[in-house]
């Protein structure tokens, strides 16, 4: 597969562990600007690549697994002969930076607004949504008022950027995630960091600290709040930077 990835070095390398950007659900490496800036600033060289499917990289959506989606970051850390990454993932992405995780090793992992594991989401059910599915089709408002109302901390500049960004989404992978998938604690060794939007349940497909307080509770691991953050929101809002401070401030001390 032919991958796009966002690569931006360090301006003063300062850590030797790169950092790997794992976008969510309908999204793209283009919603990491926020942190791709501040990381690289503080000294830490980045990865962020677009899943198949999304954004830049070649491939359908139709029949894409949550596997397919540990696969390109496999190919991202191969193609790229990364050592001992940190992986950060967001929604979606931060179960794809877990999976990959546990499979393969990685220095750290931090999971902001997670998909819940197995494990914490309880047994789940089958159902089966179209081969690619939109933003729409899982709940988001199509009535700007509405979308303005349960995204208050992205200004309605952004709003209107944010919906270019949006893609599709595979039907399969959400399938599996409603399944569960099982992330196992004791293969969770590395350091790990969840983080959380207050306001990350605001739109009907969001997920914030309630579910970032689960993970961390089940896992025994750290947990972070963003105060006022939305489930997009805390990459692209006017919180994303106090987000990504914090994580910065937890990775140097790792």
């Amino acid at each position: 597969m032919k991958q796009f990835i966002l690569i931006k070095n360090a301006e003063e390398k300062k850590h030797e562990s790169p950092v790997i950007l794992v976008h969510g659900s309908w999204s793209s490496s283009s919603m990491w600007m926020a942190y791709t800036e501040l990381f690289s600033k503080m000294g830490w060289d980045i990865y962020a690549p677009d899943l198949r499917g999304h954004g830049k990289s070649d491939g359908s959506l139709a029949g894409v697994t949550m596997e397919n989606y540990v696969d390109d970051i496999k190919q991202t850390v191969t193609e790229n002969d990364i050592k001992d990454p940190i992986i950060v993932g967001h929604s979606m992405g931060s179960l794809v930076a877990l999976m990959y995780a546990v499979q393969y090793g990685a220095k750290a992992v931090v999971a902001i607004d997670p998909s819940p594991s197995k494990e914490v989401q309880g047994e789940g059910e089958a159902k089966d949504y179209p081969a690619e599915y939109s933003p729409m089709d899982a709940g988001m408002p199509t009535d700007p008022m509405e979308v303005m109302k349960g995204l208050p901390d992205i200004p309605q500049e952004k709003l209107m950027m944010l919906k270019d960004m949006l893609g599709m989404e595979s039907g399969v992978a959400r399938s599996e995630r409603k399944l569960g998938i099982s992330i196992p604690k004791e293969k969770l060794s590395m350091p790990t960091l969840f983080v959380g939007g207050e306001l990350g349940e605001s739109v009907p497909f969001g997920i914030g600290i309630r579910t970032a307080k689960a993970m961390a509770d089940y896992y025994g691991k750290e947990v972070i709040e963003i105060k006022g953050a939305t489930h997009p929101g805390i990459l692209v809002g006017e919180h994303a930077m106090e987000s990504a401070q914090k994580i910065v401030e937890w990775m140097a001390k790792i």
